[in-house]
């Protein structure tokens, strides 16, 4: 007898503070006694039926209460993560944006203007900023260059991202650091920095003499504001 009403006083005890550490980190979970009822019973069910209910013996009760503790842990942790999945979200997207350069990372709520669209971009360890984007559903990795009127391709960037080589009409002069080259006018179908995403955007596919593809302002002109700091640049839409 001593040693059920033992087992369901430490099962008190270890409940009620399961209940002050819900309502504390996630206020908007168990809100009624219902669901606190139904947590409490499937809780202590889960006990009885490890430990072998009354009849359990003291060395059967303290290894029910372990196991009881240990899933009281866990359910505590999925709890808490599931609270703060935006600020661990965040978390996440800065950390992989620090170990990957050119990589947009969403800003906070509290980093841009509410209701707009805002991602950053490291700046890459050579000095310029470099953006991991994706055409279409193609990845292309651009140099960002606002003194680009356009969007320049280099040729293996345009063939990659499925564009019919054949079909181009190589009409514009291009200068490039190479020298003179000619440029073939295309229209992409969609450009995504992070989750800024442009559809129908102005390109040019560069013939020869461009190794990495730009990223001009038929894409940076069409943003809401871009600006450029020691460390990153921000895009907003």
């Amino acid at each position: 007898m001593r040693s059920t009403l033992g087992f369901f006083s430490i099962f008190a005890l270890v409940v009620a503070g399961l209940l002050l550490l819900i309502k504390f980190f996630a206020p908007d979970t168990l809100q009624n006694e219902a669901d606190q009822g139904r947590i409490v019973f499937l809780l202590l069910l889960l006990v009885l039926i490890g430990g072998g209910a009354f009849g359990a013996s003291k060395a059967q009760i303290a290894v029910a209460i372990k196991q009881a503790i240990t899933w009281l842990a866990i359910f505590m942790l999925v709890i808490v993560a599931y609270s703060f999945r935006d600020e661990l979200g965040s978390i996440t997207d800065r950390t992989y944006a620090e170990l990957v350069p050119g990589e947009a990372r969403e800003l906070s709520s509290n980093d841009k203007p509410t209701g707009s669209l805002a991602v950053a971009i490291r700046k890459s360890d050579d000095g310029h900023f470099r953006a991991n984007a994706k055409v279409n559903k193609t990845s292309v990795r651009f140099l960002v260059d606002t003194g680009a009127s356009t969007i320049a391709l280099s040729f293996n960037d345009a063939k990659r991202i499925g564009i019919n080589m054949n079909e181009l009409n190589y009409i514009i002069n291009i200068n490039t650091a190479s020298g003179q080259t000619l440029g073939a006018p295309v229209i992409l179908d969609k450009v995504s920095v992070g989750k800024i995403v442009l559809r129908d955007v102005e390109a040019i596919v560069i013939k020869d003499g461009l190794s990495t593809s730009l990223l001009g302002m038929s894409f940076l002109g069409r943003l809401q504001k871009f600006e450029a700091s020691r460390n990153q640049l921000i895009l907003k839409k």
